[in-house]
């Protein structure tokens, strides 16, 4: 599906300035010069086509009580693909891929209730294949986790926004977990959020008020139209590690184009990074003059960029989805 300058536009309005306003979709097509039955026909066609994954907001993992963990592993290439099955049977693994790094080859994240389960479970995977040869980074501080694609200029930008360090629990909001769930993807409609409003025994201006608080306060992530990198032009994602104290690594999060700014601790294994981001682009030549920038800017001399080489859990979308609720 061709990316024409209309099309464009209305991605980028869907992706940076959705509304929670009674006719959302109408309001967008005032900010882009078309009319409403024009942005909803060409919204549900980029979903259609895979453009768009959904239009909604995911609960933060920390609501739900869990730890997360990046694990790198080093994997003999010709077990790759039957590690990586073993892998994923683990319905919390989110992410999994390799990436060119010349020890630790394939790197996954999943989530556990505790890091002595997440230990279990990962070295059990592992040592099935005769693997020992690891890495588990937990999670000490997640301060940015959406990926937002600038199609104008070619990289990954998300506003400058820091998670909270405490989490309130998804069970103290009071809210049913009908409405977590139908929040996660609204449907392309003129008033889509009438369900939702009513679920939250509010109407859709209470409706933004709580969605907003609940972004502030940690227990959801930004609400915005999430889209599939590669079918539009985001071929290409780095992994950044170094090491900094954690107000640096805070830093990196403030910098707009890089993406899941997590600062780690090592639990298992030997690895001499802290913190980590993730920037997606059109070219390696785009991410590569994006990264110089920002260690420059951060005053990091030394790190390392792991490019991914192979997406290991191709429906990480859908996975995604059904891990977040």
């Amino acid at each position: 599906m061709e990316l024409n300058d209309k099309r464009r536009a209305l991605l980028m309005e869907l992706q940076y300035n959705f509304p929670i306003t009674r006719r959302p979709f109408l309001d967008i097509a005032r900010r882009i010069g078309e009319d409403e039955d024009w942005v909803l026909d060409e919204t549900r066609n980029l979903m259609s086509n895979g453009l768009i994954k959904r239009i909604g907001a995911l609960v933060n993992y920390r609501s739900r009580g869990l730890v997360s963990a990046l694990i790198g592993v080093n994997v003999p290439s010709e077990l790759i693909d039957d590690v990586a099955r073993a892998i994923n049977s683990d319905p919390q693994v989110s992410h999994n891929f390799v990436r060119g790094h010349a020890r630790y080859n394939v790197w996954f994240v999943t989530k556990a209730k505790s890091k002595e389960e997440l230990i279990t479970k990962v070295s059990s995977t592992l040592t099935r294949f005769g693997i020992n040869d690891f890495v588990i980074l937990t999670a000490l501080r997640t301060y940015k986790i959406d990926v937002k694609f600038d199609l104008i200029n070619g990289v990954s930008r998300t506003k400058s926004m820091i998670l909270p360090l405490n989490v309130p629990s998804i069970e103290s909001t009071g809210l049913p977990m009908e409405f977590f769930r139908k929040l996660r993807s609204i449907g392309i409609e003129q008033e889509p959020f009438n369900e939702l409003a009513n679920l939250a025994g509010t109407n859709v201006d209470g409706l933004r008020d709580l969605i907003s608080n609940l972004m502030k306060v940690g227990i959801i992530r930004d609400f915005y139209a999430t889209l599939d990198s590669d079918k539009v032009g985001f071929r290409e994602n780095a992994m950044v590690v170094f090491k900094a104290i954690p107000e640096i690594c805070e830093r990196t999060a403030l910098i707009e184009e890089a993406t899941h700014v997590v600062l780690r601790e090592v639990t298992l294994g030997s690895w001499p990074y802290n913190c980590y981001f993730m920037i997606h682009g059109v070219s390696r030549d785009v991410l590569e003059n994006a990264i110089g920038n920002i260690m420059r800017r951060l005053g990091i001399n030394e790190y390392e960029v792991l490019y991914s080489i192979r997406n290991l859990l191709p429906e990480m979308a859908r996975r995604l989805e059904l891990t977040n609720t």
